[in-house]
């Protein structure tokens, strides 16, 4: 009697064809799960820094202007002004407050700009102050 094969060896299965596929798409899914993490965190950082130049422009310009033209009744007309010459997207929501100092007689004001936006569903937010000081001009002889 010959020794009868139930296995042949030439091909593969089809439960060896099934393996295969499962680990191939195993693998691919952690792999695009990695990428879409990455470009998650890339886009996260990119709008990070976006505010953060809006920001660094908007203290620069308020650091230009003298103390008494930083007031609270020019702040919507400053804020309005800055969006227009930093291409400040509507979707970016700028606050700036100020605070003038009582115990320096005025001379001092602190100015607080809050940079808010949203990413993802998350808000987030930036925010700076500054002092605005007042020139002081001696006595003169």
């Amino acid at each position: 009697m010959k020794n009868a094969k139930l296995k042949s060896n030439k091909a593969f299965t089809l439960q060896d064809a099934t393996i295969a596929i499962v680990i191939i798409l195993l693998f691919a899914g952690l792999i695009s799960t990695g990428f879409v993490t990455i470009y998650k965190v890339q886009a996260g950082t990119k709008i990070d820094s976006v505010a953060m130049l809006f920001v660094v422009q908007i203290m620069e310009r308020i650091d230009k202007l003298g103390y008494n033209e930083v007031k609270e009744a020019t702040i919507d007309n400053l804020i309005s002004q800055m969006r227009t010459d930093f291409s400040i997207p509507n979707s970016f929501s700028i606050n700036i407050e100020i605070e003038p100092d009582d115990i320096t007689n005025e001379l001092v004001k602190t100015v607080h700009v809050r940079l808010g936006y949203n990413f993802n569903g998350e808000e987030r937010n930036i925010s700076i102050k500054t002092l605005k000081v007042k020139e002081f001009k001696g006595e003169e002889e």
